[in-house]
């Protein structure tokens, strides 16, 4: 699993098949890196603010390497493409 700390870090993740991580005060979600909720509006919204360290995200190619990331859910929006 790969810390995604840049901008370009991610849209690079996010051109191949793969998943993210995102977890932030609210949860840690599991989304398909062909989510629609996950764009790098929302990357810099989420994970893009260096000082904040309450908000990060990861990336891995290895869906049971996602699943046990701890307390993950998967996104309701992308359900279907994990």
């Amino acid at each position: 699993m790969i810390e995604v700390m840049t901008i370009e870090d991610f849209t690079t993740y996010k051109s191949q098949q793969g998943y993210f991580i995102i977890a932030d005060s609210t949860g840690r979600k599991l989304h398909s890196t062909r989510c629609a909720a996950v764009d790098s509006s929302s990357f810099k919204d989420k994970a893009g603010d260096a000082a904040s360290h309450s908000r990060r995200c990861f990336y891995t190619d290895d869906f049971f390497e996602a699943r046990e990331y701890p307390k993950v859910k998967k996104c309701e929006e992308c359900r279907r493409l994990l």
